[in-house]
């Protein structure tokens, strides 16, 4: 690049083309920029921190990263180079501060040798503001909370999970200082997406810390989920009404006898479900309390391979006899 420049240069100056004028103008503007970078100036340099020593059963809390405003005494040609990269200062927490209340105390006089090495030999330090800074910082802690699954799952038409997600692990050990660790109650994953599901669930999810703990760790980043998805069918049956809680003396008469009761289960399964694995009782108690005409029908034992269950009768009448 330089090369071509160098011969159009040549050649223009052979054809006078070039602009004498924009030639020694554009010599005039070199000179001077050189005689102002060779100057020594005192500017105040904005730089960020960044944090060393800091014991590994402490975390900081604080809520704001602060900023040092260092004023230094260079050449132009370094202040104009120290603008085209980051400096940081490291926060020496071990050797730089002292700890005064739960807060370490970072002093800039003690971190002079840092900041200056930092800086390198080119620059002098004419001062740091602020001179002072406070760490506030907390003992850190271990939490045990439950996962909350985020999912955005469905199913093709006739298929369903029968034990619904299985998370693991379900729980998560959150590490952070006390005053942020006592508001978590739970953690959230990502979203879980999938649409038209026919096959087998197994997912790599992210577990998401909560946007107020910016010091807060988990035991781990993810989780796996699992699913055991299958073809499932309806199922009808007549299921008999047992009244528990009689007295001796009374008796009575009630109808309907049986309800009808639908369930959805697996086709593995569809042909094992019996009657008998049902039971469906009324509880003489509730209207004897209540005044009732009626009894509320619940359902005390259910098969563990069906879902979504539903009597077809939500009442039962009843008279007593004698």
């Amino acid at each position: 690049m330089l090369t071509k420049l160098r011969s159009i240069l040549i050649r223009s100056i052979k054809n006078k083309k070039l602009n004498v004028f924009g030639l020694f103008f554009l010599l005039a503007f070199l000179i001077l920029v050189l005689s102002k970078l060779s100057k020594s100036y005192t500017e105040t340099l904005t730089v960020g921190v960044n944090y060393i020593n800091l014991p590994e059963d402490k975390v900081l809390t604080i809520e704001n990263q602060p900023e040092l405003n260092i004023t230094v005494s260079t050449f132009g040609f370094n202040l104009f180079g120290s603008y085209f990269y980051d400096k940081t200062v490291p926060i020496d927490l071990k050797n730089d501060a002292y700890i005064n209340n739960d807060t370490y105390i970072w002093i800039a006089n003690r971190a002079m040798s840092d900041i200056k090495s930092q800086f390198g030999n080119n620059f002098e330090i004419v001062s740091v503001q602020p001179d002072t800074l406070s760490f506030p910082f907390g003992t850190l802690s271990v939490k045990k909370v439950p996962i909350k699954l985020n999912s955005n799952v469905t199913f093709a038409s006739g298929y369903d999970t029968l034990y619904g997600m299985v998370l693991v692990p379900d729980s998560i050990k959150v590490i952070g200082s006390d005053t942020e660790i006592k508001t978590v109650d739970y953690i959230e994953t990502s979203e879980l997406r999938l649409l038209d599901i026919k096959e087998n669930i197994n997912a790599t999810i992210k577990l998401i810390l909560p946007e107020e703990g910016n010091t807060l760790k988990l035991s781990q980043e993810n989780i796996e989920v699992t699913a055991e998805v299958q073809k499932f069918t309806e199922g009808t049956l007549e299921i008999p009404v047992v009244i528990n809680n009689l007295p001796s003396d009374i008796q009575i008469n009630y109808f309907p006898k049986m309800i009808k009761v639908s369930y959805e289960v697996s086709l593995n399964h569809y042909k094992s479900i019996k009657p008998t694995d049902f039971k469906i009782e009324c509880d003489y108690l509730e209207i004897e309390s209540s005044n009732k005409t009626y009894f509320t029908p619940k359902f005390i034992r259910l098969p563990e391979n069906v879902k979504r269950v539903k009597m077809k009768q939500d009442k039962i009448e009843y008279i007593i006899t004698e």
